[in-house]
């Protein structure tokens, strides 16, 4: 298993970091993440705005960069735990001073948290290119996976699924990279979050072609690319929208 401090920022892949914080008590960990290519900064789900959530993300995004380094926030769908700090961003960086990508869903959604900058709403399959290179984000929906406007980001230069829920799990012997006991605690998340098997099984067909190295969910584990083969078989056959 890789060993990894909590209380710093990780970063998994060259430029992206892991800059979440776990919920030992509450088996419940978040995971923002932060992607730098050149003069680009891409926030993903920044989380919560209470304190000692945000105090986490904040903290280790400047130990990386200046928080007002930030050019985009990607959020996967409105929920709090996702969407709740964006106002936080803007009062450090100003309206508009960044750019806030989610479908046009979600992007009803964004101003009720009392946010005032502009959404960019993106399609399924659209993508967007970043720094001089053009480092290309790919955006799929996952319709119902939990809500209707949600969707994932695929990172094609190193191969990295933002997968929002989608392969979530609930925890209390958390790690950052998936362990042994991961597909159960992923079982457990999944069954009544993901709404009917037929999505799911729509999303997994929409991602059977991508080349996959990490799988990032918003909440739960990192799976390595050695275990998503049996990640993607167990999501398949799992029995979800069941509450127990």
């Amino acid at each position: 298993m890789i060993k990894i401090d909590p209380e710093k920022a990780v970063e998994i892949k060259p430029g992206v970091w892991w800059v979440g914080w776990p919920d030992f008590h509450a088996g419940f960990s978040n995971n923002p993440y932060l992607l730098i290519e050149g003069d680009e900064v891409v926030l993903f789900d920044p989380g919560s705005r209470l304190d000692e959530h945000w105090s986490w993300v904040k903290r280790k995004i400047e130990s990386i960069i200046p928080l007002k380094k930030i050019t985009m926030v990607i959020v996967h769908h409105q929920d709090p735990d996702l969407c709740g700090a964006i106002p936080l961003i803007e009062e450090a960086l100003g309206v508009n001073n960044f750019e806030i990508v989610t479908t046009e869903r979600t992007s009803l959604f964004i101003p009720y948290y009392g946010v005032h900058t502009e959404v960019t709403s993106v399609s399924d399959g659209e993508s967007i290119e970043i720094g001089e290179e053009g480092r290309e984000l790919l955006f799929l929906t996952t319709p119902y996976l939990h809500f209707p406007g949600a969707m994932v980001t695929y990172d094609t230069k190193e191969k990295i699924l933002f997968s929002s829920d989608i392969f979530a799990g609930f925890s209390i012997d958390w790690s950052l990279y998936a362990n042994e006991y991961y597909l159960e605690a992923m079982k457990v998340f999944s069954q009544p979050y993901l709404s009917d098997q037929r999505h799911v099984h729509n999303f997994l067909r929409k991602i059977k072609g991508l080349d996959i190295e990490l799988i990032c969910p918003q909440h739960g584990s990192i799976i390595t690319k050695e275990k998503i083969p049996e990640a993607i078989d167990t999501l398949w056959n799992l029995e979800v929208g069941v509450w127990e």
